[in-house]
């Protein structure tokens, strides 16, 4: 039997006050490796049991692109112990829920049971970290659902324009790509790839296993020793480290599309998670598209009614991503006002021009966020699991690393000042780092170009 490593996660736990997502969470650290976080909530009968990888679509390599979303597909069909099929049986006769999802910095697993059956999670887990079964044909099978998922999302509208713009603003840098990946390599991909690429990432060093809910600390480290402890560490994985070369000029591109709706995306180039600067870019974010007070809604929704609907998004990432804009326009008006427009929403925020109201009120609605976002237990293993898993840097405070990352956040945001929220509006929102995207109907291009001379 192996034994526990350091629990208590000694980090934010007397300097400060813990967030309450984070309070009583209690971080045990296997000897293979694998990180542990349980937190008791007795208030519901369920548990909600989540592992995490630290690989998604930034770990893949130009021509290998899809294959971290691939192999979460994978996952399900089957390990040495649970045939095909089984492992969502047994889920069902339960009555509990699965699922899992893969973005560009990870890939993580959930199940919720209730609480006197949640223990059968933690044996599917341990069975599908190393003993997942890559059977030629489920291989086969498998990649044409992935592919036709593919399919369908660039048949979307602002799929196919999100795409194309972080493909402009990234040169290097593999949030280039979607997570799904790009269909040629989907289409070039085999079972032995995808075994080559799940040995790489999927092993204890490399997971978090998460755990919320109505359960006993003691009893369910006792059950994780046994289902996890014996699995090997796994590898020591070289972290990625590509700085994406600092954008010098305006990018600007055009997507064609079947569509009677024209659309507008505009991406600045963006901080990663827990950057100093990122707390006032939050503020903005909430400032320019957070409900219908918004600026972007009265500017563009109520006053010029330009749009059917006018968002700014900005979003933790491992590395520097985007800060963007998405609107969708009403027939009759014009992409360039549009864009004129939002840039004028910009330039108010550069000059200062926002109240000290305007600024409290931001700050009230992303604790409001927080607070909604984080009242089951899934919810709350979600945040824990994704911040233990993206906020890892070494500039990062001690205080703010991992999921303590929660304990800080509302503290900093609470700190910026309409002066923080000028200052970033200034640095990032410049048109040398930006892209701009415009989503126009064929019809329209058609017709403004010309024919030969007879």
């Amino acid at each position: 039997m192996t034994t526990l490593i350091a629990t208590a996660d000694a980090a934010g736990t007397d300097t400060q006050e813990k967030s309450f997502i984070t309070r009583d969470v209690q971080k045990t650290v296997l000897p293979n490796g694998l990180t542990v976080l349980t937190k008791e909530l007795h208030d519901k009968a369920v548990v909600a049991t989540m592992v995490w990888y630290r690989v998604g679509s930034r770990n893949e390599e130009l021509g290998q692109t899809g294959k971290s979303h691939f192999l979460e597909h994978m996952l399900f069909k089957g390990t040495d112990r649970y045939k095909k099929g089984e492992i969502d049986l047994i889920t069902h006769l339960n009555g509990g829920a699965n699922n899992a999802f893969t973005w560009l910095d990870f890939t993580a697993y959930y199940f919720i049971f209730a609480s006197d059956r949640w223990q059968a999670a933690l044996e599917m887990e341990a069975s599908r970290i190393r003993n997942t079964t890559f059977a030629e044909e489920e291989f086969i099978s498998e990649k044409q659902v992935v592919q036709e998922e593919l399919r369908i999302g660039l048949d979307g509208p602002w799929e196919a324009l999100e795409n194309e713009v972080w493909a402009t603003a990234f040169r290097q840098h593999p949030y280039h790509w979607p997570t799904v990946g790009w269909l040629e390599d989907l289409e070039a991909a085999s079972a032995a790839d995808m075994k080559a690429y799940y040995d790489k990432w999927y092993h204890p060093r490399n997971a978090t296993l998460v755990i919320v809910g109505d359960f006993d600390s003691a009893e369910a480290l006792q059950k994780i020793e046994e289902s996890f402890g014996r699995i090997p560490p796994g590898p020591v994985v070289t972290p990625l480290n590509i700085v994406e070369p600092a954008q010098r000029g305006e990018k600007r591109l055009v997507v064609k599309k079947e569509t009677p709706v024209e659309r507008l995306l505009i991406g600045y180039h963006a901080p990663e998670v827990a950057h100093p600067d990122s707390y006032a870019l939050k503020i903005a974010e909430t400032i320019l598209s957070a409900g219908k007070s918004s600026r972007l809604y009265q500017r563009l929704v109520e006053r010029d009614q330009s749009v059917t609907s006018a968002d700014a998004s900005y979003h933790d990432h491992i590395d520097p991503a985007l800060f963007y804009f998405q609107h969708e326009l009403k027939p009759g008006f014009r992409l360039e006002d549009v864009e004129r427009a939002t840039y004028e929403e910009i330039e108010r925020l550069k000059c200062g021009d926002i109240s000290f109201a305007e600024i409290e009120k931001a700050k009230r609605q992303i604790e409001a966020s927080l607070v909604l976002s984080s009242e089951e237990p899934l919810q709350q293993a979600m945040l824990i699991g994704q911040y233990e898993t993206i906020a890892f840097h070494d500039h990062v405070p001690a205080d703010s690393r991992g999921y303590h990352y929660l304990d800080t956040l509302l503290e900093l945001i609470g700190a910026v000042t309409v002066e923080d929220v000028a200052r970033v509006a200034q640095k990032y929102f410049t048109p040398d780092n930006r892209t701009v995207g415009y989503m126009i109907t064929e019809d329209e291009l058609a017709a403004g170009e010309q024919g030969c001379a007879a």
